[in-house]
């Protein structure tokens, strides 16, 4: 019997829920915690919207994480991040898991990813973030397709998509793509207005974050009052440029040298249709495609220190943890 876990049955969550619901790799047991009845009822709802596996032979929800039994073979924790890691450090004194997946904004500090680094070495748990760009098989072609190239640059631009929450997806696919993983992470291009997370007790910024490696960079643009621009995301390289369009399905690719053009389908699978995936792949290869726990914190270190510097300055603050989930 394979012991799933989920923690958090929020929006994220009951999605992560109902893709476990078509697990059938072996014979399945489901436990979901959230203190929320309410989360837990909306997650029990959206459980049996789908067609459940017959592999799945059990599933109870609880309220709190002492109810959990059992040893857990695998565990995907998507809560907010500011309760993330004395969740993990209560979860790992009363539980013993295997494998886990989290949820981005991974932590709020460096210090605190530090902690959670030590925590999963004491434990001997192996640990993915949920940047699930990395399974969708148009970014594994055109990862295969760039491989030879000597850096890649990216550029993201939209209005309103959340920079300061979803800037570690994009910072991720940049790494995936060019292999970058040392970066200065520049926020002089921000608008200096913090505005306030449509989370409660988060925030958020507009305007253009950046980095900078050696052999590459990113620029991720978030407008405050551009109506309706949809999510653009370009790849330039030596010899290649490329248009992607997530929401149409498709990405333009030009060869810079002979101008031949490429139109490729590009479908994009959700997450209710990925962590059933997650899990297959970690019970029959204890491995999966998702950025391992030590590349995820390096790649979150430099944004959360320009972040945290950023909203101590033009917030009025004394953070000591980035507000941000």
């Amino acid at each position: 019997m394979f012991n799933i876990l989920l923690v958090g049955a929020g929006q994220l969550g009951s999605r992560h829920l109902q893709a476990l619901a078509l697990a059938d790799f072996t014979d399945i047991t489901l436990q979901v915690v959230d203190p929320f009845e309410e989360s837990l009822a909306r997650a029990k709802e959206r459980f049996e919207q789908v067609e459940r596996s017959t592999s799945i032979r059990a599933i109870d929800f609880y309220t709190d994480i002492g109810q959990v039994k059992g040893n857990i073979d695998f565990c995907i924790v998507a809560t907010n991040a500011d309760c993330r890691l004395q969740l993990l450090m209560d979860m790992f004194g009363l539980l013993s898991v295997k494998n886990l997946v989290l949820e981005k904004v991974v932590f709020q500090s460096e210090e605190q990813l530090e902690a959670a680094h030590q925590l999963f070495a004491r434990a001997g748990c192996k640990v993915w973030v949920n940047c699930p760009r990395r399974m969708l098989p148009g970014y594994q072609a055109l990862r295969e397709r760039l491989q030879a190239e000597q850096g890649v640059d990216l550029r993201v631009e939209g209005e309103q998509w959340g920079l300061a929450c979803n800037a570690v997806h994009f910072i991720d696919l940049w790494t995936y793509l060019g292999g970058n993983v040392s970066y200065e992470a520049d926020v002089s291009r921000l608008d200096l207005a913090v505005v306030d997370s449509k989370r409660p007790g988060y925030k958020e910024v507009t305007g253009t974050l950046g980095g900078r490696s050696p052999s590459g960079q990113f620029t991720l643009t978030c407008h405050a009052d551009t109506p309706q621009m949809p999510l653009k995301l370009e790849v330039e390289t030596e010899h290649y440029f490329v248009s992607i369009n997530e929401a149409a399905g498709e990405y333009m690719l030009r060869h810079k040298g002979t101008e031949a053009v490429e139109t490729l389908s590009f479908p994009v699978l959700y997450q209710s249709q990925l962590s059933h995936r997650i899990a297959e792949s970690i019970y029959l290869r204890g491995d999966c495609e998702l950025t391992t726990f030590e590349e995820s914190a390096a790649l979150h270190a430099p944004f959360l220190r320009a972040l945290l510097a950023f909203f101590n300055e033009h917030d009025g603050g004394a953070y000591t943890l980035c507000p941000i989930t």
